[in-house]
């Protein structure tokens, strides 16, 4: 199983082919590894797995309000979104039309818990170690999504999508049982249109030629419990061959 998330802080190794790598691709390189880990770290929040309690998976949202993980741009959607899901008291819930027309709004992170390059190896072959900002189970999961993004950015687009919607029918699942509950309905939507951008925005970036002309030959997670989750290997191995 590993060592648990209190005992040590997880980190990524990364080694590369042997090659001659530029300066500039180097660079954009690690840019792109750290504009990827919010988009992972949020989806790392708010997954679902099947074995959570009910209640554990329809407020995982609230979390993002009130104990944030990630803190989104305090604009205009996201004070609308924090009123529609926590509505003062005496007031009605929103109407559906509300909820629609936000759901239709992008929302930017504003800070997450960093990723650092602990060390870089440029002699012989390039290796890099990454450590994130914390070692808890959302940390750590978000670092199996970045191993896995990082092993082969070409094909996000066949795992991570098979990924999410499992989430999905776990979390509807578990609504079906407070689906008396009106701002349930809220919360639901708003997490399904924080996985989708951020989906979105990840395949986007997966796209760009730093990513696929240069990503790893191996990639381990260490000081933390090291095996791939259940759900990321199931979305792996039903990939057509």
């Amino acid at each position: 199983m590993g060592m648990t998330a209190e005992q040590a802080q997880p980190t990524l190794h990364a080694v590369y082919p042997e090659t001659v790598y530029e300066v500039g691709m180097l660079g954009w390189h690690f840019a792109a590894i750290h504009a990827a880990w919010p988009h992972l770290l949020l989806l790392a929040t708010l997954c679902t797995h099947e074995d959570e309690d009910p209640e554990a998976r329809v407020a995982k949202i609230l979390r993002l309000l009130d104990e944030p993980t990630i803190y989104f741009a305090r604009d205009p959607d996201w004070q609308q979104w924090h009123r529609a899901l926590n509505p003062a008291q005496g007031e009605p819930p929103p109407i559906g039309e509300t909820i629609g027309d936000l759901a239709e709004r992008e929302l930017t992170v504003l800070r997450a818990p960093e990723l650092t390059f602990q060390r870089i190896q440029l002699d012989s072959r390039l290796e890099i170690t990454l450590a994130a900002a914390g070692s808890t189970r959302v940390i750590i999961y978000a670092l199996h999504l970045l191993c896995t993004f990082l092993r082969n950015p070409e094909g996000i687009g066949n795992w991570l999508p098979r990924l999410v919607a499992g989430w999905h029918k776990a979390r509807r699942d578990a609504e079906i049982v407070r689906q008396e509950h009106r701002d349930e309905v809220g919360r639901g939507q708003l997490t399904d249109l924080l996985i989708k951008q951020n989906v979105s925005r990840l395949m986007r970036l997966a796209q760009n030629p730093e990513l696929q002309d240069l990503h790893p030959v191996q990639v381990t997670l260490a000081g933390a419990e090291d095996e791939t989750p259940e759900d990321i290997k199931e979305a792996l191995q039903a990939q057509p061959d």
